[in-house]
């Protein structure tokens, strides 16, 4: 294949792209303006980098050895701040039942949004939908009506005002209202797009329930939701002792621990460590992901926590940091190694992950020398489970015998073992954990992130600018301009849905087996994959080391169990030329008297509004009058439009009240009109809608620019045409 663009102008469309997401999401803005003040991602890299005392660590990051998470790059060192918060993720574990427990919970989880992180919970220990309440005079209505309310907060709430709150709802797969859990999002597509759900898969028992285990292969199928979290595996398969109760997890999947503790991760970056050999590429993993956990560490002692003191304490008292690494595929084809080779990606994957761990490792080791030295005062040991250290020390021996230099391999794991055997633990809970780095991957102009194949060879990307206007980007990954023809095609085989779902499984394994925590990355699969095939891969990755497995078929969303496209239907008499229209009205009373109609089509959904008031010729008048017949346009344009209409103006609020006797009060006109909208589109939603919503291809719609170009990326969704992510 032939590349669109010279190397010169790829370059300028990566500047120009970082130039946007420094703009938009890192630098630091003057307080009275609120412009930007930062530049470029020198300037906010060096603003961070000032923050680190340990030799080396700061000029590292300068360098993009590795990487902190972008909470860190937006607050480190920032003057200006009230919410500096430095973490990503925020598991919290279960959500007691008690109407205060839930409500206290959403505070929680509305602090730590406006802190920069995202939050995961647990409902499985609230009670069941109808069990009874206040002594049998009234009856509860069930963890997932709650999960709902979460979802929405979720979306609504900002992380940092940078970002959306990001947030995983989890619970056992044996409660009661399970499978109102695993269908609440795929029944409603577009609607609570706030979160992720998870199945804890807590015993053996789960996978003798087959009619359950086909409900969630036929959601996943339709919607990519839920996903499975491997709790007994979490338990058995990390240092954290089991009376910690190491399964709860961040939104992504990646962070799987104690409640109550703050992800403090950071990402080596592979292309920072390619050499011409391989055995020198290792030990440049080995050294970066070293200064990676130091600086950990030190961000741990910065502080840098939401204002809740139980996760600073947690958090503090078992000191996890999570070191993963972005550039995988990369890294693979500097050295002419496939994805897809079921053989040699697996190794290489395998080999990095090595590394990685024995550094960051020994960077837990060098911190606790440092911190004494600094100090005067020891750092505690925080204490290992002595059997998986047994277990993961002779795996890791095993295989470094494979390795190149593996007399130094066998060295560095026979010294660092010895000492945590020792003295009982490491100075940190755990090191490693792979994230999906998204947004910072992007920011180091890397295009396959994390541990994902590239997506495709070519990235276009819309975004709004701060001014308002949109620009497009055209990013193509700068290391192809050292590849030839053939290298470029060898490469476009590879791209993500071209890699069979297991060979995927392969490499996440491959990357589990030395990570103390989980590994973040969806599956991707065809459209062309069954409900059987899905159930398949369950089964699959129950068997593998995976703690958690999550999957997206490409063209779900469309709620049809086919393995064919659905036929397409003769479109109906256009809305405009339709004789007779069917529809309500609903007056207002406010400072005016208000009067809405909703008309439906042939199909019964609302295709034309009108909005009018007694104050004919005013000003509110003629906004009124336009609104209706802006809205009109988009709802015959596309008629599913309706619940995104409606979530967009339901919390506009104006200096007036307005109340109607059957949809009571609100405190604006478009508010008022939002009412109205869920009103009639609540008579045909759902089973009995004969035209029910169906999104196309992969996508949802993106909160940011409303636009049905959402999908999901990793373990995150991405929009393609203006650039949100929900990482």
């Amino acid at each position: 294949m032939k590349l669109p663009i010279n190397r010169e102008d790829a370059v300028k469309e990566w500047d120009r792209f970082e130039d946007y997401l420094v703009r938009e999401r890192y630098a630091i803005r003057d307080p009275k303006s609120g412009k930007p003040v930062e530049k470029n991602l020198a300037e906010v890299l060096k603003r961070a980098s000032k923050e680190f005392s340990y030799p080396g660590t700061g000029k590292a990051l300068v360098n993009l050895q590795f990487i902190t998470a972008t909470p860190f790059l937006m607050n480190g060192g920032n003057p200006h701040t009230q919410r500096k918060g430095y973490y990503s993720c925020y598991p919290l574990g279960s959500v007691e039942d008690s109407t205060e427990a839930i409500f206290n919970m959403e505070r929680d989880l509305v602090t730590i949004f406006q802190h920069s992180g995202g939050g995961g919970i647990d409902v499985s220990d609230i009670r069941p939908k109808g069990s009874p309440v206040d002594k049998g005079q009234g009856t509860a209505s069930g963890p997932v009506s709650f999960a709902k309310g979460y979802s929405h907060l979720s979306a609504r709430i900002s992380q940092g005002g940078k970002r959306r709150g990001a947030l995983m709802i989890q619970a056992d797969w044996d409660i009661k209202d399970i499978k109102e859990l695993v269908t609440f999002k795929g029944d409603n597509p577009g609607i609570y797009t706030g979160c992720n759900v998870s199945v804890n898969v807590t015993n053996d028992k789960f996978w003798e329930n087959e009619e359950l285990i086909q409900m969630i292969a036929e959601y996943i199928w339709k919607s990519g939701d839920p996903g499975l979290l491997f709790t007994q595996k979490s338990i058995e398969n990390t240092p954290v002792l089991k009376k910690h109760n190491p399964v709860y997890s961040n939104p992504c999947g990646e962070y799987l621990s104690t409640k109550d503790t703050a992800c403090n991760l950071l990402t080596v970056n592979l292309q920072k460590c390619l050499s011409d050999k391989f055995p020198d590429f290792l030990n440049k993993v080995y050294e970066n992901a070293k200064l990676a956990a130091i600086a950990g560490n030190e961000i741990l002692d910065m502080g840098g926590f939401p204002p809740i003191e139980r996760i600073k304490e947690n958090t503090l008292k078992f000191r996890p940091i999570g070191i993963g690494f972005t550039g995988l595929q990369h890294a693979m084809n500097h050295y002419d190694i496939s994805y897809a080779d079921e053989h040699e990606a697996p190794k290489f994957a395998k080999a990095t992950q090595l590394a990685l761990m024995l550094g960051s490792m020994q960077g837990s080791l060098d911190y606790a020398d440092y911190y004494k030295k600094k100090t005067g005062q020891k750092l505690e040991v925080r204490e290992w489970d002595l059997d998986y250290t047994k277990n993961i020390a002779k795996e890791a021996k095993a295989f470094a015998n494979q390795l190149p230099r593996k007399a130094t391999w066998q060295k560095h794991i026979k010294r660092i073992f010895d000492t945590v055997m020792k003295q009982g633990g490491l100075f940190n809970s755990v090191t490693t954990s792979q994230a999906p780095t998204g947004s910072i991957s992007q920011l180091m102009q890397v295009a396959c992130t994390g541990v994902e194949p590239y997506f495709s060879m070519i990235q276009s990307r819309r975004v709004k600018d701060a001014d308002g206007s949109w620009k497009e980007f055209t990013l193509v990954p700068k290391e192809f301009y050292d590849y030839d023809e053939n290298k470029l095609d060898w490469v476009e085989s590879q791209t993500a849905h071209n890699i069979t779902p297991l060979q995927q499984i392969r490499l996440l394994e491959a990357c589990q087996t030395f990570n103390h925590t989980a590994v973040s990355k969806t599956i991707n699969l065809p459209s062309s994959t069954t409900v059987d095939d899905i159930k398949e891969m369950l089964f699959v990755a129950r068997d593998s080391k995976l703690k958690g497995v999550t999957m997206f078929r490409d063209s779900s969303i469309t709620g049809v169990l086919s393995d064919s496209a659905k036929a397409a239907e003769k479109p109906g008499i256009p809305f405009s030329e339709l004789g007779e229209r069917r529809g309500s009205t609903f007056k207002f009373s406010g400072p005016a008297s208000l009067y809405v109609t909703a008309n439906k089509g042939e199909k019964n959904h609302i295709r034309e509004v009108f909005i009018n008031t007694t104050k004919s010729g005013s000003t509110i008048h003629g906004m009124c009058e336009s609104l209706g017949r802006v809205i009109s346009v988009a709802l015959q344009h596309d008629y599913r439009l309706v619940n995104k209409i409606a979530r967009t103006l339901e919390d506009i609020s104006s200096d007036s009240v307005w109340s109607s006797s059957s949809m009571g009060r609100v405190f604006s006109i478009p508010a008022a009109l939002a009412k109205v909208l869920d009103n009639c589109a609540s008579e045909i939603n759902g089973k009995e809608d004969p035209d029910p919503y169906e999104e196309p291809s992969s996508y949802s719609s993106c909160p940011a620019c409303g636009k049905l170009t959402l999908r999901r990326s990793g373990g995150c969704s991405q929009c393609v045409s203006c650039g949100y992510s929900t990482c």
